[in-house]
């Protein structure tokens, strides 16, 4: 079953739930109801609570001990001052907002609301290719692809199956998005990742020669370059490889020269509430930028984030060689 079945199942299941809920209280006593069905609206608002209570736990600890973040084996980063209260808050309110959107609406029932843009004068142009992350789909980046098609820049977005498969597995989705818009423009391009879609960009590019890799720039965003906390719980194998430092992430790490992190932009977050301590988030050698009071699907959608990657597109109508990027190499 794909990722918007079962997102719509769940969906479907919840309203039946809800709207049975409040009839329930609302036939007994219509105040008493409306108190109990605000909070049933919004199922996901005590867990996003509680991911952000341990993030927080996580970052103070850290930063107390050790540049926040820091893990054997990676870059040691300044530490980032540690929010005020205020700040987690509003990453809360945000993140309950942009996760019901994203979750309720836009990866369940609009997924194929905007279809790949590739017009017609696409040759000599940089694309984006738009990679999400886990049990997520192509209607993660809806608010993207609109930005992107208004602007009129070429982009493709994947949907990577089976969601909670093997991550290199998955990322095989990659080759035939990126074989579209490299035959299309004759121009690499810029790979876009969320949370797990990083880790997908990395297995992928491990794939390629390494000329082919280093024409590629990457911006990973909330990426657990490192593994994170929170997939101590893991139990799907997609999960699993997404513990801290795990077997496959030191693989990954393994494969890759300094000159292909040099082509990495890492965004970050101490309020994400998926991916902590923070700084895994970022790799040695990349450039390291952070984004305060942003938890994790909003960090996606902070306009800092689409800002840079317009400008990696902007005036790139370039020279295209007799040898564009082999659109054939393997996965």
């Amino acid at each position: 079953m794909s990722n918007a079945r079962i997102q719509q199942a769940l969906g479907v299941a919840g309203l039946c739930l809800l709207l049975g809920w409040g009839w329930y209280c609302v036939s007994r006593s219509w105040w008493a109801g409306l108190l109990l069905l605000l909070p049933a609206a919004v199922p996901q608002a005590p867990v996003l609570a509680l991911e952000l209570v341990w993030a927080a736990l996580a970052a103070r600890r850290d930063a107390a001990r050790r540049p926040l973040g820091a893990l054997p084996g990676t870059p040691e980063h300044a530490p980032e001052p540690f929010p005020p209260p205020r700040t987690w808050l509003w990453a809360w309110v945000q993140e309950v907002m942009v996760s019901l959107q994203t979750f309720g609406w836009r990866q369940p029932w609009a997924h194929d609301r905007w279809p790949d843009f590739i017009p017609h004068d696409a040759r000599g142009r940089r694309a984006v290719l738009l990679v999400h992350g886990f049990v997520c789909n192509r209607g993660f980046w809806n608010p993207w692809m609109k930005r992107l098609r208004l602007a009129g820049v070429p982009y493709g977005a994947v949907s990577m199956e089976p969601p909670f498969g093997d991550i290199a597995a998955q990322a095989q989705a990659i080759q035939a998005a990126w074989r579209e818009l490299t035959q299309a423009t004759g121009v690499p391009p810029v790979l876009v990742g969320h949370s797990m879609g990083g880790l997908a960009i990395r297995a992928w590019l491990s794939t390629l020669p390494e000329d082919i890799a280093l024409t590629h720039e990457v911006i990973t965003i909330g990426s657990p370059h490192h593994g994170t906390a929170l997939a101590a719980m893991a139990r799907s194998e997609a999960a699993l490889q997404m513990q801290v430092l795990s077997p496959f992430l030191r693989d990954l790490a393994a494969s890759e020269s300094p000159a292909r992190r040099a082509r990495f932009t890492c965004y970050w977050s101490v309020c994400d509430n998926i991916v902590f301590p923070a700084n895994t988030a970022t790799l040695p050698g990349a450039r390291s930028v952070a984004l305060g009071g942003r938890a994790h699907v909003a960090l996606a959608h902070d306009p800092a984030v689409l800002a840079d990657v317009l400008g990696r597109t902007q005036g790139a109508r370039r020279a295209i060689t007799s040898k564009p990027a082999a659109p054939s190499s393997p996965l």
